[in-house]
């Protein structure tokens, strides 16, 4: 025998069963009632990103220049040498004879 659902079930009304634009037309409302900004905090929050990115960007470039010195280093420390493997010294080659 199937259960049935209480009436008062159907009736409510919880946020859960309200749009997305409702939802946020309500939060919104809320906020100004209890003085938060909601545009200032979205600026905020897109500055936000914009400075992660910005740093995401500086932080890989320097890392990509690093790369590319060590690997134009030991392209040079390879045309040092005669005979491949035969006069490694990286101290040497690093700071100079």
């Amino acid at each position: 025998m199937a259960k049935r659902r209480p009436k008062r079930a159907e009736g409510d009304a919880s946020i859960a069963n309200i749009s997305r634009t409702r939802r946020a037309q309500l939060v919104a409302e809320f906020e100004g009632e209890l003085g938060i900004d909601y545009k200032a905090r979205a600026a905020a929050e897109e500055a936000e990103r914009r400075w992660i990115a910005r740093k995401t960007f500086i932080v890989w470039t320097i890392a990509l220049m690093f790369f590319a010195i060590a690997c134009q280093k030991l392209w040079i420390m390879g045309q040092d040498v005669d005979v491949p493997f035969s006069d490694i010294n990286p101290v040497r080659s690093l700071v100079g004879d």
